[in-house]
């Protein structure tokens, strides 16, 4: 996708001659307020010539967390024989996520607020933060908590901690309606689009994940595999200061 998106911004700079910049360019200023499934977006943007707009901004997602109970299996150690135990413990997700984004919005039909974008997000490749933690798993060497197709490791504290990674560089193309850099005092904009994040990863913080002794035919992994991009839908209002 990296090749794909150097592939457009290359296209744009070769149909759009330098006679085409019009004079003045990034006098003007726009900044925008959005929600959206990234969260809560904040951006400035800039006219580059009279069909495309350069915006860049944070996104960031609140912390929004839930538990799920998990097995984790251990060695007990009952009068000096080791016997294979099982527990659970809960453990909480975390979507708490804060990304950078360059986008160029490009309007094919003049005077129209129909646009197509394309761009990247950065930073932010956690995007499920995992940790939980069991006083009966303190002190315990060898626990591991099972989580779809891996396990994690528990510390000797009883912790778990880990999460779910994509890649920290991810290209987005999307199409909207409204002007990056408003015509008047305020506008409206939505757009829709996908960022193409790669096949998401479990992690632990420590130690090495594990395969569990039995995988359902219903597998995390299998799930995570197909999931490669990233839904972005926002709604957004933008001003001109200026």
């Amino acid at each position: 996708m990296k090749k794909l998106l150097v592939a457009v911004v290359t296209a744009l700079a070769a149909v759009i001659p330098a006679s085409a910049l019009p004079l003045g360019i990034f006098d003007h200023v726009g900044v925008g307020a959005g929600v959206g499934t990234t969260g809560i977006t904040i951006e400035a943007a800039t006219p580059i010539t009279h069909w495309v707009q350069m915006r860049a901004g944070v996104s960031i997602m609140p912390s929004i967390k839930f538990g799920v109970d998990a097995d984790v299996d251990y060695t007990a150690n009952v009068d000096g024989q080791q016997y294979p135990r099982t527990t659970e413990v809960n453990l909480k997700g975390d979507l708490s996520r804060v990304q950078g984004q360059i986008i160029f919005n490009v309007y094919p039909i003049p005077f129209k607020s129909l646009f197509i974008a394309a761009g990247a997000y950065f930073g932010g490749s956690t995007i499920v933060g995992i940790n939980g933690h069991s006083a009966d798993l303190e002190g315990i060497e060898d626990g591991q908590v099972t989580v779809g197709d891996y396990t994690l490791p528990v510390d000797q504290n009883g912790n778990v901690k880990g999460g779910i990674k994509v890649n920290g560089f991810r290209p987005y193309l999307g199409i909207g309606w409204g002007r990056a850099v408003p015509g008047k005092l305020v506008n409206f904009q939505v757009d829709l689009g996908v960022q193409f994040h790669g096949k998401p990863s479990l992690y632990t913080d420590f130690g090495d994940l594990g395969v569990p002794k039995e995988i359902d035919d219903d597998t995390f992994q299998k799930i995570m595999d197909k999931v490669k991009v990233y839904p972005t839908l926002t709604f957004r209002i933008n001003f001109r200061p200026w």
